[in-house]
């Protein structure tokens, strides 16, 4: 940071479904921590407040409504009854939140990933307001449906959530342009450790599958270390499950299966020196796999962000993706790892080792520099 530049003070909203939002602006709020910055995070649940908590930010818990579906939709009748008996509860924790902030300072500049709390603090507060998220590309983008799935609800969902923002960078794991000269593409936010990461090829391939409402991850695991116990008894294969999830799926562990509680750290030791990759289609997952050049195998969860990753990941022929876990298409799949883990390489080479969080630091920046011009104009 210049020196001519102040201390910005940042909040930043963080979409609380999930823990992949939570990693990334966590990257970007240490990154601003580091050049001088005062940073603080608006999220929702017990489990990302803790997160943040104990990367030492101060850490407010806010209300995020709920906007789920139906047919590619989000209808008026189902948010209405989805929420209705929780308004007042947030409408109240909503105002303790403006109440804080204009007690403690108001933020210079606040940032929404995917959370609606930090727009309309900013436009209450007549702040700059900057997104910073992956999902805007289906806002912005006139992507098309993939199968049964359509932008629809995604795109009345960032509405809702952030009418308006003075910038918005979307981060994309395949390159995408845009003439609005508001919007700006950046490669994915990414942890240091997985930028620095030591990468080997070893007979081991990770999975790791999410549960998502009724689609959970007992069909996949099952299938999977049958083909493995059957076609590849000399591969190991290693599957992480959440802890909820880990009691059920122990029994599919054999001589070459390994079922291990998910743990971050260990599960992206694993990721460094697997082979291949297993999982949902997950963007956070996809562009760590990719940042460590490994190939990629994805069984999407019910979602149109899902479907969309999956189909850019074999469009750009990354990975391959299937409706379920079947056997030949695992097969398939591991036949062709060479193949994907050459263009993975390639792909990460061309497109994604530029680090974004230097550029969103100097857009923010910049923020301070404009305010500062007019505040010195006002003064002569």
């Amino acid at each position: 940071m210049s020196s001519s530049i102040r201390p910005l003070s940042v909040a930043i909203g963080v979409n609380g479904i999930g823990m992949g939002h939570s990693v990334r602006q966590g990257v970007i709020a240490q990154y601003l921590r580091e050049r001088g910055h005062q940073v603080q995070i608006i999220t929702n649940g017990p489990v990302r407040v803790a997160y943040f908590r104990e990367l030492g930010f101060p850490t407010r818990d806010a209300w995020m409504p709920t906007l789920l579906a139906r047919e590619d939709r989000i209808h008026l009748g189902d948010a209405l009854r989805a929420n209705i008996s929780q308004v007042p509860k947030g409408a109240v924790q909503h105002l303790r939140l403006r109440r804080a902030f204009e007690q403690s300072g108001v933020p210079d500049v606040f940032v929404t990933d995917y959370e609606p709390n930090a727009a309309r603090l900013a436009y209450h507060f007549g702040k700059p307001l900057v997104s910073i998220d992956q999902q805007s590309k289906y806002r912005h983008l006139d992507l098309p449906p993939v199968g049964t799935y359509a932008r629809t609800a995604d795109e009345q969902r960032l509405r809702y959530f952030a009418p308006r923002t003075d910038r918005s960078f979307i981060c994309s794991f395949v390159p995408l342009q845009a003439e609005d000269t508001h919007l700006e593409f950046l490669p994915p936010v990414l942890p240091e450790r997985i930028r620095t990461a030591t990468t080997t090829t070893t007979p081991l391939a990770t999975a790791y599958f999410s549960r998502y409402f009724s689609h959970g991850p007992e069909n996949s695991v099952r299938v999977l270390a049958d083909v493995y116990r059957q076609h590849v008894p000399d591969r190991t294969l290693r599957i992480y499950a959440q802890a909820s999830d880990f009691g059920s799926l122990r029994q599919y562990a054999d001589a070459n299966i390994e079922i291990h509680p998910f743990d971050r750290e260990a599960f992206l030791t694993d990721l460094a020196r697997s082979e291949a990759v297993f999982s949902n289609a997950g963007f956070n997952l996809i562009s760590e796999a990719f940042a460590l050049g490994k190939p990629v195998h994805l069984v999407p969860l019910p979602t149109y962000d899902q479907h969309w990753c999956a189909t850019a990941v074999t469009q750009a022929k990354l990975g391959s993706c299937a409706p379920q876990v079947e056997r030949g298409t695992v097969l398939d799949f591991l036949s062709r790892q060479q193949e994907f883990r050459a263009n993975v390489v390639r792909h990460r080479d061309l497109h994604l080792l530029a680090d974004p969080r230097e550029r969103i630091a100097t857009y923010l920046e910049s923020l301070q520099q404009v305010s500062s011009r007019i505040l010195a104009r006002s003064a002569r």
